[in-house]
């Protein structure tokens, strides 16, 4: 058996639980501010996503190379999260968050994505994504070099904030260079490719928020949202001045807005 995803949980278990997953190769510990802050009000769970961690004892515990595959990452996912609990995901966990919100929605009492564009690389019908040259060079980079393409990407992230180059180091300084885990972020990569979350998203039938920073280096905002898929119950918002980390970038901000929406979506 694989070993289950590396959590960590803020807050009183009795309170409305809120899980968060985060994005490609970055770490839980990327949510310890807001989820100090959520957890006066929640019950909040920080998961890892497969292979990424910066606990040098669980890297020896993990046996099995980390499995990206959407279904398999989706199950493990569902098995670490509380139960019921609202589902929040960053850049790649916002996609994986959306996958299961409409795929398993009796998983989650609503979802909310931070700066997660349906479809990460572009196509014909979806040209605002990194174009596959871009994209394939990137992925070279990381197969061959994957310390020096985890830093190009996490700068690349930086751009838009007041502050990218402070950015940009506090986020390096989250995870050590000797725990990176080359598999998870190739297979990371690989699932960045492939997955497509349109159609879900489409079909969400709970409460659902998607939240991005006009600043985004990453994400093409001002196409991405009109392109967004819509559904009865969406909100989708834009944040004039964060870019790809309003939950670093203004974590007041953003936790008085997922309280706020989770409390006016909450049915009792």
């Amino acid at each position: 058996m694989r070993t289950p995803i590396e959590t960590e949980a803020f807050g009183d278990p009795t309170s409305p639980a809120i899980f968060m997953v985060p994005g490609w190769a970055m770490p839980k510990e990327v949510f310890h501010g807001v989820a100090r802050l959520l957890s006066e009000n929640f019950y909040v769970v920080l998961a890892n996503l497969p292979g990424v961690s910066v606990d040098p004892n669980w890297h020896k515990r993990n046996r099995f190379g980390p499995n990206y595959d959407i279904d398999a990452l989706a199950e493990q996912l569902i098995r670490a999260a509380p139960k019921p609990c609202w589902w929040l995901g960053w850049s790649l966990g916002g996609m994986v968050a959306n996958y299961i919100a409409a795929r398993r929605s009796s998983c989650a009492n609503g979802v909310i994505s931070v700066a997660s564009a349906p479809k990460f690389v572009a196509s014909e019908d979806w040209p605002m994504g990194m174009s596959e040259d871009a994209y394939s060079q990137f992925f070279g980079l990381v197969k061959a070099f994957p310390e020096k393409g985890f830093r190009r990407f996490l700068s690349l992230q930086a751009q838009g904030a007041k502050d990218p180059k402070g950015l940009a180091k506090h986020l390096l300084e989250l995870q050590p260079k000797e725990l990176i885990d080359p598999e998870a972020l190739v297979r990371g990569l690989a699932l960045l490719e492939t997955l497509d979350v349109r159609r879900e998203i489409a079909l969400l039938d709970r409460p659902n928020l998607h939240v991005f920073g006009a600043q985004d280096a990453l994400v093409e905002t001002p196409n991405v949202v009109q392109a967004f898929p819509s559904n009865p119950l969406q909100t989708v918002l834009t944040l004039p001045e964060l870019a790809h980390q309003p939950f670093l970038e203004d974590p007041s901000q953003f936790v008085a807005l997922i309280t706020q929406y989770i409390h006016d979506n909450t049915f009792h």
